[in-house]
């Protein structure tokens, strides 16, 4: 597990301490909620959740993956987790989005093709597989659902 902390309204900083690990079940599901919703930003700065109110720093411990695909996602869109987070803990607060079950599956895989003073190439990407029974499952079988 890594230890980090998030910047979150006062209002939900208790609920996201209370019910971290529940709330995280919901985080691919939020983070392609996000990626159909949002463009990849580029040329901008980063927003920041501005919720008027007290804000709370929240430690926060996330594994690797969850860290990673979080990271991912916020930094395509600019974004802060926080935010990411916020957003995460909102669809949480709708009681009828809680009892569903996640139906998908991520792999985040980092590519560092040139990393020196001169030049950095790195390619980051986050595939999103749908949970299957079949194990004849293969990337050709539906590309268009894949990709779409």
């Amino acid at each position: 597990m890594m230890t980090t902390s998030v910047s979150l309204p006062h209002q939900v900083a208790a609920k996201w301490r209370r019910k971290q690990r529940k709330i995280m079940r919901m985080a691919l599901r939020n983070m392609r909620v996000q990626m159909r919703k949002h463009k990849v930003r580029r040329g901008v700065t980063r927003r920041y959740n501005r919720v008027p109110g007290e804000r709370v720093i929240v430690t926060t411990r996330f594994t690797e993956a969850e860290y990673d695909a979080l990271h991912f996602v916020a930094a395509s869109l600019r974004i802060s987790v926080s935010l990411l987070i916020y957003h995460l803990i909102l669809m949480w607060k709708k009681a009828s989005r809680r009892h569903r079950h996640n139906t998908h599956v991520t792999n985040y895989e980092t590519h560092v093709t040139i990393w020196h003073p001169n030049a950095g190439i790195v390619t980051e990407s986050l595939m999103v597989w749908p949970k299957t029974n079949n194990a004849d499952f293969t990337l050709r079988a539906e590309p268009e659902k894949i990709l779409n």
